[in-house]
């Protein structure tokens, strides 16, 4: 413990891409340090006041490592996501990674304005670390402004973000005290939908923050294929149970249905396949008022595997007609020239993931009496 790293425990590259979504999402800048504040990651959205001056300066860029680790060290005092001012005058947020009840890393996040610059203090700042104080300040001016709770509920999202990398960390710090490889612990954690979507503790991360780190998890392979035996019904039961939980108005009718000559069981990636039905029940949800939405399983053979066959019938859709032609365009093109440009369809961008990783296919029609039919296609072994 006393000699571990946290870039021994985390793959750099995909705490980059974590914090690229995190920044995208925010439209704030963010970083990952080492518990001395020092970066391990490139900075994401940083702003050119801060990368082209004030980090440019050896006097800058020490000042802002160490506002970068007593941020993390005031949220630890804290117990919470920490907003405050850096030296340099703008506002910024962090969140501690820990393992073992130290702190081995911390992400932050901000420059941003929250208030009119102090021109008097800004330029004895400017002074100090040898910059023009005319273009210090012209240059400050030009960071995003917002108000303070705008960045309050951007520090509590990092937060949640920070609370998921330091649950992965210690997994692959158990991992490395057994001489496994560290992949082996972010596995361990998505095997299974049941496990996944049914532990208390993820259940309090806020959706897009798992969004996130799932996202991260699959991308690049970094979780494997894994195909096991399940019974159809008691993914029929776990699928239902995370999507009734939104359909709490009576005006829907919602049910699963699984056509009598299906197969007791199957062999395939069953995790896989209840997360991609569940965030596209989760999808129409977002719009849904009322009507029906039906899901029925179904089993067609092909040579000597057999089809998985999941119907979703949206009736009365109310989603937007060009957001889902524009969706279906993604997920089933090769292209990434449709990708969804708003960073919180980081759900859609994960669902394409798993659509690719287990060979399935997806179509989507609407018709004219505006009922929305989402296909889904999976290889499987019927047994």
């Amino acid at each position: 413990m006393k000699d571990v790293r946290l870039i021994d425990l985390m793959d750099v590259k995909a705490l980059q891409k974590i914090q690229d979504e995190f920044s995208k999402y925010t439209g704030m800048a963010a970083l990952t340090t080492d518990e001395n504040g020092i970066p391990i990651t490139k900075g994401s959205g940083f702003t050119n006041f801060c990368t082209n001056l004030v980090r440019t300066t050896r006097l800058g860029c020490r000042r802002c490592e160490e506002c970068d680790k007593n941020g993390a060290v005031m949220t630890l005092e804290n117990k919470r996501a920490t907003v405050y001012s850096c030296h340099a005058g703008l506002t910024d947020f962090a969140a501690p990674i820990m393992l073992e009840g130290k702190m081995i890393g911390s992400f932050i996040g901000g420059q941003v304005r929250t208030q009119e610059l102090d021109e008097e203090k800004m330029t004895a700042i400017a002074q100090e670390l040898g910059i023009s104080p005319e273009i210090f300040i012209s240059e400050a001016r030009k960071a995003r402004q917002l108000n303070l709770n705008d960045v309050e509920r951007a520090a509590e999202f990092l937060e949640g973000i920070a609370g998921s990398l330091s649950e992965m960390a210690y997994h692959n710090y158990l991992a490395l005290q057994k001489s496994r490889k560290m992949e082996n612990a972010a596995r361990a954690q998505a095997d299974f939908i049941m496990n996944t979507y049914n532990d208390v503790d993820v259940a309090k991360i806020p959706k897009e923050v798992r969004d996130v780190v799932d996202y991260i998890r699959h991308l690049d392979g970094k979780i494997e294929i894994r195909e096991t035996h399940y019974k159809l019904r008691d993914l029929r039961d776990v699928i239902y149970k995370q999507v009734i939980v939104l359909v709490d108005r009576d005006e829907i009718d919602f049910d699963i249905h699984i056509s009598e000559d299906a197969p007791e069981l199957l062999l395939g990636d069953a995790g896989r396949i209840g997360q991609i039905v569940v965030r596209i029940l989760h999808y129409i949800l977002r719009y849904k008022i009322n009507g029906k939405l039906h899901v029925r399983f179904d089993i067609k053979k092909r040579s000597y595997a057999s089809m998985l066959c999941i119907s979703i019938e949206d009736y009365d859709s109310e989603i937007p007609r060009d957001e889902g032609k524009k969706i279906l365009r993604y997920v089933t093109e090769d292209s990434a020239v449709n990708e969804p440009e708003d960073a919180s369809l980081i759900s859609i961008r994960l669902l394409k993931l798993l659509l690719e990783q287990i060979s399935a296919g997806a179509d989507l029609r609407r018709d004219e009496d505006n009922t929305v039919h989402i296909d889904i296609a999976i290889p499987q072994l019927a047994l």
